[in-house]
């Protein structure tokens, strides 16, 4: 066919094919031709049959197949096409693919899921076009059937590959959130351990690797020139002589290190020495040589150990060390480990005996200072104890030390508190002049005793009210018509020493209502830090504070004469606000008003 049309025919009924054809050559003639019998034979086969939605996916998927092969037979073409296809008008399609979600298309479980058919753009053809457009409305009629069957067979509970495909999906890749935070921390915790063991074994190997020292031995030439001198050597015989001394000095090395790693890491009772005859015995065996020579060799071995300060090993009586080897990695390792194991035993056990010392320090302060406490306290109590005796009591002021030791300590404590009699009684022989040891005879039996020896009037001895000064009678001069408020202040009821004993403060009350007792006191305050031995009343009204002012007022009480003047209401709250809300009157805490005897 080829050869009997002409080329300008060849040209016209490729082109009633919308092809791009090329120059027509000898070489490209029979492709075209071939081209040109392939395009009129499919489309007389597609005008023969009948035009129905029956044309299956198949025969498109040939058809582009075998366009697909024409593409490969004619790929030489390609270029010149791509330049002639930018020039032709494109031809516009509408290509709509079905979606796996769209509501109009239905897919069974026996129906697969068909791809639409790739094509090349340089190559489609209107042919093609129409055969996929076919192939679509096809599709459509089916997907509208398929519907229709879904719905008849509905109450028929079949898996959908939609859902199925969902639902592999869901759960593959949906995860409830705190399982995935959960997982997230775990490994976050993971990777730090790791991070960490890797941070601590590239610590350790660093200081492995850094420790490592040269293992060549090299010895200076000044000394290897020394020994050709001295033996006459020249040139090739002195160089030899040279590189056997190096050599028998790098076998010295290597024994004397050798022993020295297995010292460190195999036992530690292989000395990490050699001697010079294990020396001299292994060049005798390892070189042939006279033994005058073999010294020389020996001595020069000392002389560099001893001379020369880069030499790997030293010498005093023996071979030795002069600077670490490398270890093996295990036993560098090791031997790390052990040195850390050591470093924080030792700093632990440093730590602890500081923390001990320091408790120890703050315990034996502590109780010392409770000791000292102790004394103190028991001192006071004591001469509180005997001014009281000596002031109530002036013809007997002494108390048994026994006595007095158990009425200040319980039965129980007295056995724990020993050493603090002790010091309290030493205290009182060496330190305290008011107070005199002695023995009296009591009920007849002789104690030891303490006696108040500073003098004490006889006025001071008793707290008595003692007489009037001057008048405060109704319609004197010194007793105020009428009384302005129902607050007072008593001044000089006690001296700036005489508040001393345990009770004080309860006999100048009882003294106050005992000389009071016609009046209604309903508050009470003894200022017991006041120089002035002051004392604060609170009256049930201006009148009841009236009679109380000229029962106190101008009588002498313990040698003192007490003065009574009158305090605002307001401020008299106000110092004491507890005072606002009494109602009930005081009474003396007994009744054998001593005050008043």
């Amino acid at each position: 066919m080829g050869e009997s049309i002409s080329d300008q025919e060849l040209r016209r009924r490729l082109l009633t094919f919308n092809t791009v054809v090329p120059p027509v050559t000898d070489s490209t003639r029979r492709l075209l031709a071939r081209k040109l019998a392939d395009l009129e034979s499919r489309h007389s086969s597609q005008i023969d049959s009948p035009k129905s939605n029956d044309i299956s996916l198949i025969n498109v998927s040939n058809w582009n197949h075998s366009a697909s092969e024409d593409e490969d037979k004619n790929s030489y073409l390609f270029t010149e096409t791509r330049k002639f296809s930018n020039k032709l008008p494109e031809i516009q399609t509408e290509k709509k693919k079905p979606r796996l979600y769209d509501s109009n298309v239905s897919l069974t479980p026996r129906e697969p899921i068909f791809r639409s058919p790739r094509s090349n753009p340089v190559t489609e053809t209107p042919y093609a076009d129409q055969a996929i457009q076919r192939w679509k409305e096809k599709m459509m009629n089916q997907s509208q059937t398929d519907n229709i069957n879904v719905s008849n067979t509905s109450q028929f509970d079949f898996p959908s590959p939609v859902s199925s495909i969902y639902s592999q999906n869901s759960r593959r890749y949906i995860q409830p959130t705190q399982q995935r935070h959960l997982g997230n921390g775990y490994t976050r915790n993971t990777q730090y351990i790791i991070l960490l063991f890797i941070g601590f074994f590239v610590v350790i190997f660093g200081l492995y690797f850094t420790s490592i020292q040269s293992s060549t031995v090299v010895l200076p030439p000044g000394i290897l020139n020394s020994l050709c001198a001295k033996k006459n050597l020249e040139g090739f015989d002195c160089e030899t002589e040279q590189e056997r001394v190096q050599k028998l000095y790098s076998s010295l090395v290597s024994q004397v290190q050798d022993k020295y790693i297995k010292n460190q890491c195999e036992t530690s009772d292989i000395e990490p020495t050699v001697d010079a005859q294990t020396i001299f015995e292994y060049i005798s065996t390892h070189e042939n040589l006279p033994s005058r020579e073999i010294e020389e060799l020996v001595e020069l071995f000392k002389s560099i150990a001893k001379t020369y300060s880069d030499s790997p090993i030293g010498f005093d009586t023996t071979f030795n060390i002069n600077i670490q080897p490398n270890l093996p990695i295990l036993c560098a390792v090791k031997n790390i480990f052990t040195n850390m194991f050591y470093l924080i035993l030792w700093l632990g056990i440093v730590s602890l005996s500081l923390i001990s010392l320091y408790f120890g320090i703050c315990y034996m302060t502590t109780k010392s200072e409770k000791h000292k406490h102790e004394v103190n306290r028991l001192v006071e109590n004591i001469i509180d104890l005997l001014k009281q005796h000596a002031q109530y009591r002036p013809n007997e002021g002494y108390l048994p030390i026994i006595h007095i030791r158990d009425q200040l300590i319980p039965p129980n404590e007295r056995q724990t508190k020993s050493k603090i009699w002790a010091e309290v009684e030493q205290y009182f022989t060496e330190s305290e002049s008011r107070v005199r040891s002695e023995i009296q005879q009591i009920d007849g039996e002789d104690f030891q005793v303490w006696r108040w020896v500073q003098p004490m009037s006889p006025v001071t001895a008793k707290k008595i009210w003692q007489g009037q000064a001057f008048e405060t009678t109704d319609g004197s001069m010194n007793s105020p018509q009428p009384s302005p408020t129902s607050c007072l202040k008593i001044r000089h009821m006690f001296g700036p020493d005489s508040m001393l004993g345990v009770d004080c403060e309860l006999r100048v009350r009882d003294a106050i209502l005992e000389k009071c007792e016609s009046t209604e006191v309903l508050h009470l305050s003894v200022d017991r830090n006041s120089q002035e031995g002051c004392v604060y009343v609170k009256c049930a009204s201006p009148t009841e504070a009236g009679k109380a002012y000229r029962q106190l007022h101008g009588f002498w009480y313990d040698g003192k004469l007490v003065t009574v003047k009158f305090l605002r209401l307001e401020r008299y709250h106000q110092r004491f606000p507890d005072a606002v809300s009494v109602t009930v009157p005081l009474t003396p805490s007994n009744n054998e008003k001593r005050s008043l005897q």
